[in-house]
Parts: structure tokens; C-alpha cells; sequence
């Protein structure tokens, strides 16, 4: 799949008009004023209606450039939805409606974020102001790595995965698709955590944490399982 690169000259759309959604619009004004050439034509959101809302100019729903002139395209987008499982619907969704050659995911990497040598970043990703990942790291598709969040040498993350504020992930650690790190948790080197599982807020991760539960506490203790998402 194509990536446009943070300093290309993309006509970029954001998928999700809420909170992050404003956090992403402050992070797409720093990089225009560190020298980003792209143009934010506006947001797409299901659940609010066309016209301004506060700072963001939202042009419809999902579907809104189905019908569009063709110099609508190529274009791109980055989705601004927090939690995982919606954020994969709205990729999912936006596949189905749109072209891939037409309208394809574009990362987002904050001027203060630092990234190292030999890190990999997948299509959608966003990496926050602050956010540090040191070297040999993958990450995959339509990921947040939020602000301040670490991410230490030889980790692989998984798609759809959001490493929330302040988290600090050690060495060779990995995380499955979907898996969610609350705020300050911390997660031990060499330890993995399952594809849709939850790390609560502020949890210590010293052990293997399997797919699809909620972990809390120091050191972090499964608390509740769910059925695996489709």
C-alpha cells in the first residue's frame, strides 16, 4: 500500500472529528510551521454535521468524497479515533468505499517526537509530541503512539495498537494487534502483550499478558477476559 511520507505535499483528510481529532489538528499546524508543504482539506465524521465545528471544518461523513471529482484524488488519511476496535471498523470501512490507489492511509510523526535508527512505521500511524522509540523498532499500521509515550530498542508492535500518554514500553517487547497501554503503564523488557488485550492506567507489566483480557495493577493481574474480535 502506498505511504505518503510526512513531508510530502498531501491533500490530507482526517477520519474522526473529536477529541483527538483536535489534538491531530495542532499537530498538523506544528508541521506546517516545521515546513510540512501538505494541505488538511478537512475532517470526515458519521456523527456530526457538515460545516465548522470549533477549529475543524468538518465536510461530512465517511462516504462524503464518494461522489467527488475525480482531482479529489489521489488524497489521504489519517484516523483520529482513540479507541481500537473503532479504529479498524473505519479503516475497513473506508476501504470498501474508496480506492486504495485513490485514497491511502499517511503517517503523521510530530516534530518533537524522536525516532531513532532502524525504526519502521507503519501506513496511519500517528507519533505524538514528545513520544520517543530509540532503535530497531516496528510498528505497525494505524497506531498511536501518544505523547510522551517510550518505546525502547527491538520492540515489534502490532496494528491498530495505542500506546497512551507517558507508557513506557523496555526492550524486546512485543504487542499484539489492537492491544491498548494506558497512561504510565509501564511494561517490563522481554515480556509480550496479547493481540486486544488492556493494560489499565499506571499497571506494571512483568509477565506475559495473553489476547483479549484487561491487566491492572502492580504488577499487573488479569481481571476480566472478552470473546475475540472477529
Amino acid at each position: 500500500m502506498p505511504l505518503a511520507p510526512v513531508n510530502a505535499e498531501a491533500e490530507l483528510y482526517v477520519i474522526g472529528a473529536g477529541g483527538h481529532g483536535r489534538e491531530l489538528h495542532a499537530y498538523i499546524q506544528d508541521l506546517r510551521n516545521a515546513g510540512w508543504k501538505g494541505n488538511l482539506r478537512g475532517y470526515l465524521d458519521d456523527g456530526l454535521i457538515p460545516g465548522q465545528h470549533g477549529r475543524l471544518n468538518v465536510l461530512g461523513p465517511i462516504n462524503a468524497l464518494a461522489g467527488s471529482r475525480r482531482n479529489e484524488f489521489p488524497a489521504c488519511y489519517i484516523t483520529a479515533l482513540g479507541q481500537n476496535p473503532l479504529r479498524r471498523e473505519m479503516v475497513e470501512r473506508l476501504t470498501a468505499i474508496y480506492s486504495e490507489a485513490d485514497f491511502f492511509p499517511w503517517s503523521l510523526v510530530h516534530p518533537l517526537a524522536s525516532v531513532g535508527e532502524d525504526v519502521e512505521t507503519g501506513a496511519g500511524t500517528c507519533i505524538a509530541p514528545g513520544a520517543v522509540v530509540t532503535a530497531n523498532v516496528t510498528i505497525g499500521r494505524h497506531c498511536i503512539l501518544n505523547v510522551r509515550a517510550s518505546i525502547s530498542h527491538d520492540c515489534a508492535l502490532g496494528d491498530f495498537v495505542n500506546v497512551n500518554p507517558a507508557a513506557t514500553v523496555c526492550g524486546w517487547v512485543a504487542i499484539g494487534d489492537g492491544a491498548y497501554i494506558g497512561a504510565g503503564a509501564v511494561v517490563k523488557d522481554r515480556v509480550s502483550i496479547g493481540a486486544w488485550s488492556t493494560i489499565g492506567a499506571g499497571a506494571v507489566v512483568i509477565h506475559d499478558i495473553p489476547p483479549n483480557v484487561t491487566a491492572v495493577g502492580v504488577p499487573a493481574r488479569v481481571i476480566k477476559s472478552r470473546s475475540p474480535l472477529a
